[in-house]
């Protein structure tokens, strides 16, 4: 095994996943090694119960748990040791590496947070028609976007007078329809 960082990944019982995180976890702090970095990608989501729209957090990637760490023979046998462990995905004998380009889409995709955000298919400075209450049928532009809260600032052009109208993201639909797929990545 090899001598540098790489991203390996562990397999486990699905529900189990900040519990083998955690072991990971002490195990590094039991051992003195200082280089790991556990990762378990999850995504915003939105579920409907009953009329109401609830967020909720799920994980990307269900049983699996992503590592960086220093391969070694010990460590490897380590973690195989742990509670709840199942396997490493492997390569022949050895665990296999993920690959640079699909751990860097991944990190892309969840940011700092380890969340993927909601595809909103708009963009700051993309245009938008407001399909209900009492703007409906204006277009305007995207100023700023809070996913967070599911807001938009868009600027609108009424009467000759410009404002800025703060709305609930759902109310507006992209006018910029080549851009769609390009901003759901994001």
């Amino acid at each position: 095994m090899e001598d540098d960082e790489k991203w390996y990944v562990i397999y486990t019982r699905t529900g189990d996943e900040l519990k083998v995180k955690r072991l990971i976890e002490l195990l590094f702090c039991k051992l003195k090694r200082k280089s790991i970095r556990v990762l378990i990608p999850k995504r915003a989501i939105i579920e409907r119960k009953g009329k109401n729209r609830v967020e909720k957090i799920k994980f990307l990637f269900p049983g699996y748990v992503f590592i960086k760490t220093c391969m070694s023979h010990e460590l490897y046998n380590d973690i195989k040791r742990l509670p709840r462990f199942l396997k490493f995905l492997k390569d022949g004998i050895e665990p296999a590496e993920v690959r640079e380009e699909e751990i860097n889409i991944i990190l892309a995709l969840i940011g700092d947070s380890d969340i993927v955000g909601f595809s909103t298919g708009i963009k700051v400075g993309g245009k938008v028609k407001i399909i209900d209450g009492p703007l409906k049928g204006f277009e305007g532009l995207i100023e700023k976007i809070d996913k967070r809260k599911g807001r938009v600032k868009v600027r609108l052009n009424v009467s000759g007078n410009v404002n800025l109208v703060d709305l609930g993201i759902r109310i507006v639909e992209n006018l910029d329809k080549n851009e769609d797929k390009l901003s759901e990545v994001s």
